[in-house]
């Protein structure tokens, strides 16, 4: 059927539909029980102020618009009206086709703040009409953003080419308008009208790519007093869902160019680099947003998988263009493989170097930071070499020799220093860091009552730099405010949620009470916590605090002073010395793009994961092979487990439920024959990700014992 045949049969059904509609709102469906609420035969019918022929018919086109068939009752027989359907085929065919965006927009939600957001889309001489808006400045831009996303999205639940030949002309005449006054332009109605315009959803309509690059320019052309202001709506009054609409259409705009010109991503062109400024923009508005989209959402998949490591990193070493100069596109993969390059260069930089100054001796030199220590020392051994060690000694490849062992380090003895050490220092009784009993995550957070050696944070500084470098994921959480920290990011009162859930919440029921603070809350700026020995320590958050109270007018402040007491001052000395040792290793520039959430990924390994992967890079040993039952049954149980099932099975085999940036597909996994049929529990090695499994008799037998192992295992584990 051809699209000509295809528009008239849909406009045969659209005639219809709006007749029958029309007899339903003017005359009802003679049902004396109808119960719905859009026929005059209902008890609770809404219409019940319609009156003349224009108003049942205009209601009536509404009704098609919005919700095509599926609130018409059972009419069987069209009695004759005054109303005629050909009216319908007018307003379509009618070179006026804004007015039909405009009866769309402005009735699909029916609330009164549709009636101003939609004004910069209605044609001058409709006006005078019944649209009137607020007024706009440079801190509210007079729309309800949410509102405009969810009429666009209902209107193109209408199927049909009608409805999108009419919205197409509509949206393209307003950027015509937009294109001639872009340069010079300080009209807060002309940003409203361009904000409009990025909330409607142009992908992936091939028809609108277009326009979309053109919508691009006329932002990039704008002066930057008015770049300023939209920014400032971004920042602090569009929703969410506007900064992750734009986000997505803008990616699918940069991919669909990629693909489309079927050339190299690498140089990109002028199109891509457009949408990528503006993308950038959007992405450093984020970062100063307290509802932020979600950095995963502004990685492009085209450029990361067309991503060339070497070519983009010896552009940007020469300072040309690289997409290393947008990090936000690039996944955390591509991020790690930066830093694993830049490793290697700096690694044979130090080289070449040596090599010189010991006129060709290569013996002199070694491509490998050895340490050697003794388990039942293993903290005090590990200080005496960090403390010798040179920051090119701290940039080669990890090598771990335990005093009296004979192992081969092929990375389970590295992988297993690094379980001791850090299973160490994070120990209770070690008192660096401490837990809080509220949250089920087990985050560590420093111990602001710690009275021992401060340089045992800087150890642990160093020692999550070198798991970086060396590609060993560590089984320990911390709130993502440490990562910020880390990363010189501000933190605020939300971060406190990761550590204090229940603290995170007083603080903002005391900021967004309405009645009397002081009476009700009975506070004052002096707070009290209990120091490792039960003893209550009183803290004045500024000077005489016990005297002041807090009231409705200082509560702002007094939050505040909270945040920055409780995340910065109460553990200066501590987090100084972490980071110190974390930069001993962690100095390259590189680390500048890198986001906490992504840096939490290179050191803890990611969250989400599919056990599938783990199927494909398995290997059998010691009798088992992929054809034997007890493996057969093992993949039937564990790929058919819950994901908190799974999560702690990858617990007792690797030590930890996350993994590496990659996915499963990048550890080392084997499943070991445990001798046959009996009563023990499976058993894994974390270090080298070796599952012993007997050969049990049954299915049922398999997964109890499976599952009895995983539910008692506990330990201090990584990969």
């Amino acid at each position: 059927m051809s699209k000509k045949e295809e528009r008239k049969i849909l406009k045969s059904k659209i005639q219809l539909w709006v007749a029958m509609y029309f007899q339903q709102l003017k005359n009802g469906c003679d049902n004396i029980d109808c119960q719905n609420k859009y026929c005059k035969s209902c008890s609770s019918f809404v219409y019940s102020d319609l009156s003349t022929p224009n108003e049942f018919a205009s209601q009536a086109f509404k009704l098609v618009s919005i919700y095509q068939d599926r609130v018409l009752c059972d009419i069987k027989e069209l009695k004759p009206s005054k109303f005629r359907v050909g009216k319908i085929r007018k307003i379509f065919d009618s070179q006026e086709r804004e007015l039909l965006l405009v009866e769309l927009i402005v009735n699909v939600l029916g609330t009164e703040e549709l009636d101003y957001s939609f004004y910069p889309l209605i044609p001058k001489k409709y006006k005078n009409g019944p649209y009137y808006y607020r007024t706009l400045n440079k801190n509210d831009p007079g729309v309800n953003i949410d509102d405009v996303i969810e009429t666009f999205n209902t209107i193109l639940l209408v199927k049909g080419e009608i409805i999108s030949e009419s919205i197409y002309p509509a949206i393209e005449q307003q950027i015509k308008l937009l294109e001639k006054d872009c340069l010079d332009t300080t009209s807060f109605l002309f940003l409203r009208k361009m904000s409009i315009l990025f909330s409607f959803p142009m992908f992936p309509k091939k028809d609108y790519i277009n326009l979309y690059q053109r919508l691009i320019s006329c932002y990039l052309k704008l002066p930057t007093s008015s770049k300023i202001i939209f920014i400032g709506w971004c920042q602090d009054y569009f929703p969410k869902t506007f900064l992750t609409l734009l986000v997505n259409s803008l990616n699918q705009y940069i991919t669909y160019n990629i693909f489309s010109q079927k050339s190299t991503v690498f140089p990109p062109s002028d199109e891509i680099l457009n949408a990528i400024e503006l993308l950038q923009d959007i992405f450093v508005i984020n970062l100063q947003r307290r509802l932020k989209v979600e950095i995963n959402l502004f990685y492009n998949m085209a450029i990361n998988e067309n991503f060339d490591l070497k070519e983009n990193y010896i552009y940007y070493a020469k300072e040309k263009f690289s997409y290393i100069n947008y990090p936000f596109l690039l996944n955390s993969g591509n991020k790690a493989s930066l830093l694993s390059l830049e490793s290697r260069i700096t690694m044979e930089e130090n080289l070449n170097q040596n090599i010189l100054s010991s006129f060709l001796d290569l013996q002199s030199f070694s491509p490998y930071y050895k340490i050697i220590v003794r388990r039942n020392n293993i903290v005090g051994d590990t200080i005496n070499h960090l403390d010798r060690a040179t920051k090119s000694e701290l940039h080669k490849k990890l090598k771990i020799v335990f005093e009296g062992e004979d192992g081969v380090d092929e990375g389970g003895v590295k992988k297993e220093f690094f379980q001791l050490i850090v299973g160490r220092l994070f120990d209770r009784k070690y008192g660096m860091f401490v837990q809080n009993e509220e949250t089920n995550e087990t985050n560590y957070w420093f111990n602001k009552s710690y009275i021992g050696e401060m340089s045992s944070y800087q150890l642990i500084g160093t020692l999550l730099g070198l798991a970086i470098y060396n590609s060993v994921i560590l089984g320990v959480r911390f709130p993502m405010m440490v990562y910020k920290k880390l990363l010189n990011q501000p933190v605020f009162l939300e971060d406190l949620s990761d550590y204090k859930p229940k603290v995170q919440k007083g603080l903002q029921q005391l900021l967004d009470f309405k009645g009397n603070v002081e009476e009700t809350f009975v506070l004052t700026f002096q707070i009290v916590y209990k120091n490792d020995f039960g003893e209550n320590v009183f803290v004045n958050l500024k000077e005489n605090g016990d005297k002041i109270p807090v009231t409705n007018e200082n509560r702002e402040e007094y939050v505040q002073l909270y945040i920055d007491w409780e995340l910065n001052k109460s553990i200066e000395e501590q987090f100084k010395e972490f980071q110190t040792g974390f930069q001993l290793v962690c100095d390259s520039p590189l680390f500048s793009l890198i986001q906490p959430e992504e840096l939490e990924a290179l050191i803890c390994g990611d969250r989400e994961f599919d056990l599938v992967d783990l199927k494909t890079i398995v290997k059998y040993r010691d009798g088992f092979d992929r054809n034997s039952i007890q493996i057969k049954w093992f993949w039937e149980i564990t790929l058919n487990w819950e994901k908190e099932k799974q999560r702690k099975f990858l617990s007792f085999c690797f030590g930890t439920d996350r993994v590496p940036i990659g996915g499963l597909i990048h550890l080392r996994f084997s499943i070991a024959r445990g001798g046959p049929d009996s009563e023990i529990l499976p058993k894994a090695s974390t270090c080298y990700g070796i599952l012993i499994l007997p050969s049990y008799s049954t299915k049922e037998k398999l997964q109890k014992k499976l599952e009895l192992a995983i539910q008692n295992s506990e330990g201090f584990g990584l990969y």
